[in-house]
């Protein structure tokens, strides 16, 4: 038996070493809550009794062997955890150094990590909101007063001009830079992105005075005007709403040599009046599968004009689909109330297409726009529903019109 000892010792002792990066403290506690919790098995028959087998003996010894070199000796454990406590509190309480201590450390990350965290979740619910309701097709000023240079491009037809109020949030705001953006616009809009089409605007420079009174607008001497009846058409209406926020009441028309230009059909002139762009009706343009945009019709299907917001809001039902046009209202009007100069007021009857849906939403930019081009400043809505909030809209009181139409922001 002493030589059976002596072999087993032998043997133990070339095991591999043994590493357990747990702490030693909480290992001794789960094997002491173990020790006590053993279940007591059934017991045997003792003629099944077997004698244990080598393995089970080499391990009882070498736990023998561990605990008799007080690896699980509890009052080491408890110094080297306190002295561990201590040495902590001296790097936290005596950091002479001035650099961040790891703890600091650890909290910054975390605070990055929660940060960083909030801001995916920001944009998981932006995306959400665009996928279900789509992009925003109005832009208000509301934090930032921003600089909003309104643009102006054509269906694919060239029968209608589209608005774009392209938003400047890279610069100081109150500060414009209206010669640089002016004279950049096939490069700042992407007419595949939109479904558009550009006025050759490549061909001219626009220069501004100081004041904003007075914008010129410059071409080559051999300038020669697009061909075609229907860009002839919307060109002045195209010059006047992208200048109509400036107190500019004329665009002067120059070459080198002389104080005119040729605008074919339209006629040789030296000036070109900006006229006010009011009274429309606003639907929905949208180009194979590219971007939605809110178009401005000036006309009923019939080519009567617009003389009251009912008779706009009647025109807004209908679908143009000749032109890649959808109606902006899908539902029946109850009735419009024109409580007074500044606010309109339209209820609509109850119908399930109203909801916080991308229907309804873009249903309430159209006639926001629409309400703005005849003079007025906010909408009040009733839904004929429970509906408080669609998108960004609170609907329990009057919505402003907005500053801009189909926003692009600059950055």
């Amino acid at each position: 038996m002493d030589q059976k000892d002596e072999r087993l010792i032998e043997q133990l002792k070339q095991l591999p070493k043994v590493k357990d990066q747990q702490n030693k403290a909480l290992l001794f506690e789960q094997i002491d809550q173990k020790m006590k919790g053993v279940k007591i098995m059934k017991k045997r028959n003792r003629s099944k009794w077997v004698v244990p087998s080598i393995a089970t003996i080499a391990i009882a010894a070498l736990a023998f062997i561990m605990i008799q070199s007080g690896l699980f000796n509890q009052d080491q454990m408890t110094e080297q955890s306190m002295d561990l406590a201590g040495r902590s509190s001296e790097l936290t309480e005596h950091d002479t150094s001035g650099e961040v201590t790891t703890l600091d450390q650890d909290e910054s990350i975390e605070s990055d990590e929660v940060e960083e965290e909030i801001e995916q979740h920001n944009k998981a619910e932006e995306f959400s909101e665009e996928v279900l309701l789509g992009n925003r097709l109005v832009y208000y000023n509301d934090e930032h007063d921003f600089p909003i240079y309104n643009m102006a491009v054509t269906d694919q037809q060239v029968q209608y001009f589209i608005p774009i109020s392209l938003v400047d949030t890279a610069t100081t705001p109150d500060i414009d830079y209206p010669d640089d953006v002016y004279n950049r616009i096939s490069s700042m809009i992407d007419a595949d992105k939109f479904g558009v089409k550009h006025f050759p605007f490549d061909d001219v420079e626009f220069i501004f005075s100081d004041d904003r009174q007075e914008i010129t607008m410059a071409v080559a001497d051999d300038y020669q005007f697009p061909e075609g009846g229907a860009l002839a058409g919307l060109f002045p209406t195209m010059i006047s709403f992208m200048f109509a926020d400036y107190p500019a009441t004329e665009l002067n028309l120059e070459t080198a040599a002389r104080d005119s230009i040729d605008l074919g059909q339209i006629g040789t002139m030296e000036t070109l009046e900006l006229e006010p762009v009011e009274n429309l009706a606003f639907k929905i343009y949208q180009y194979e599968d590219k971007e939605r945009l809110l178009i401005p019709i000036s006309q009923t299907i019939a080519g009567d004009s617009f003389f009251t917001i009912d008779e706009a809001l009647v025109e807004m039902r209908y679908d143009q689909p000749e032109f890649d046009i959808t109606a902006s209202i899908p539902v029946n009007l109850e009735w419009i109330d024109p409580a007074n100069e500044e606010t309109l007021i339209i209820g609509f009857e109850s119908n399930p297409k109203l909801s916080n849906n991308r229907e309804t939403k873009e249903m309430i930019e159209a006639i926001l726009m629409t309400a703005k081009s005849f003079g007025f400043t906010q909408v009040e809505f009733d839904l004929g529903t429970d509906l408080t909030e669609v998108s960004q809209f609170n609907l329990t009181e009057p919505i402003p019109v907005p500053d801009g139409v189909n926003p692009i922001l600059l950055d």
